[in-house]
């Protein structure tokens, strides 16, 4: 029997990952939110954090990608059992199913997924940024309109971890922080 060209596992996702990349511009992200990011993103590189945009408007057929590769690394679902997606050319049936959970866990480890992604989210609407915040010292601020400035002295001194800054981005810049998920802001907090 002939081998199968498109199974599922690292090789695959090397050769196909380019095909179903996820955004990392501002300027893919809905009207509304990219401009309540864009004051937010503005306002901590003007206090002179760093941010640094890993992912916005997430492709379709990736999110499929990321979803189904984790439930059958997980063994949540069955091999067999994962529906095609018209334009995903993959084989997520291998000799076992245990050799096509080890294939699907080498796709989410490539992928560094922290937990299962969602079919339909915040990042394939395009109101959700991943985004990894840092500084040193004192963070100060620019508030929109008023031009007045908010200090954030507390640690820690990332996006991640610092409930000061959360607290800031949802109350000023409506931008939320899902707090389980550390780079992970959005329009809602999901």
């Amino acid at each position: 029997m002939p081998a199968k060209s498109n199974l599922s596992g690292a090789t695959w996702w090397r050769q196909h990952n380019a095909r179903f990349s996820n955004s990392r511009d501002l300027a893919d992200l809905a009207p509304d939110f990219r401009y309540r990011v864009g004051r937010f993103v503005d306002a901590l590189r003007w206090g002179e954090a760093s941010v640094v945009v890993s992912s916005t408007l997430r492709h379709p057929s990736r999110a499929y990608l990321m979803h189904y590769a984790w439930r059958v690394a997980h063994g949540q679902v069955a091999a067999e059992d994962v529906p095609p997606r018209s334009g995903v050319d993959i084989d997520w049936v291998h000799e076992s199913e245990k050799a096509s959970r080890d294939a699907a866990m080498e796709m989410v480890q490539l992928a560094r997924m922290a937990h299962v992604a969602s079919l339909t989210s915040n990042h394939t609407r395009g109101t959700a940024i991943d985004m990894t915040i840092t500084w040193t010292g004192t963070l100060l601020l620019k508030l929109p309109g008023s031009g007045n400035l908010w200090e954030i002295p507390d640690r820690p001194r990332t996006g991640a971890g610092n409930t000061e800054l959360h607290r800031l981005g949802a109350d000023l810049f409506r931008v939320h922080k899902l707090a389980s998920d550390p780079p992970h802001w959005s329009h809602d907090g999901h």
